[in-house]
């Protein structure tokens, strides 16, 4: 009687493919979690970034319909028109605007009235120098004045 070798795998060849697929799907694991990762950080980069847009865009809006004074006591600016006032306080990881938290770090900031430096009063221009963390990035905010601006003083 013939006996008929069945055409099949090898219990050797079995562990080879499985030590194979095991490598390869550890290998995806560890690249889907570094993409991940970059996910998170461009995230947290884009957030700070919009951060920064909305604060700039808000604050120059701000200084150049109100009147602008700072408060040295208080660490605030005063935004003044005929309608409302405004104000900003200045912490160390955030500044408030009325009822936002604009969440900004910066390590320090210089107020001008005319070109020259103010601690106190009435300011025309602002300079922040923002932490490393959004890249040293330098915020220059100055007001937008015209001859009217001039002849009522």
């Amino acid at each position: 009687m013939q006996t008929k070798k069945i055409n099949a795998f090898t219990l050797s060849e079995m562990l080879v493919v499985l030590v194979v697929s095991c490598i390869l799907i550890s290998m995806a694991f560890v690249a889907v979690s570094m993409v991940q990762k970059q996910v998170y950080l461009i995230q947290k980069n884009l957030s700070k970034k919009q951060q920064l847009h909305f604060f700039e865009a808000t604050l120059l809006r701000d200084f150049n319909t109100h009147r602008v004074c700072f408060i040295k006591e208080k660490n605030s600016l005063l935004l003044k028109n005929t309608k409302d006032s405004i104000s900003y306080v200045f912490f160390n990881d955030f500044v408030i605007r009325k009822t936002d938290t604009i969440k900004i770090s910066f390590e320090n900031k210089k107020l001008f009235l005319e070109g020259a430096i103010v601690t106190d009063g009435e300011i025309d221009a602002i300079a922040l120098n923002l932490l490393s963390s959004y890249a040293d990035a330098q915020l220059f905010l100055q007001k937008t004045k015209d001859a009217t601006f001039y002849l009522n003083k």
